[in-house]
């Protein structure tokens, strides 16, 4: 096998701000008792609404993980 560089070149990762990329965070909770995981939402309240809903149907299970989802995207440097 051969193996070419034709062109060497710079990258960078920053925050993705492609068209039609999500804006800002997403925000997520599972529970660690039984792994099921509420809706995800750029909204933090709207995702931790789960834990209280889960709990509540749920008693034993007080402990859960919150999932942030931040979109990143390589761009080409000069």
């Amino acid at each position: 096998m051969t193996r070419t560089v034709i062109r060497r070149m710079d990258w960078t990762c920053g925050p993705d701000r492609s068209p039609g990329a999500p804006d800002g965070l997403l925000h997520e909770f599972q529970c660690t008792t039984c792994g099921d995981t509420g809706e995800c939402s750029d909204d933090f309240e709207t995702a931790r609404d789960f834990t209280f809903q889960h709990t509540g149907r749920n008693p034993r299970h007080t402990g859960y993980r919150e999932v942030v989802h931040r979109f990143w995207r390589m761009y080409r440097g000069s």
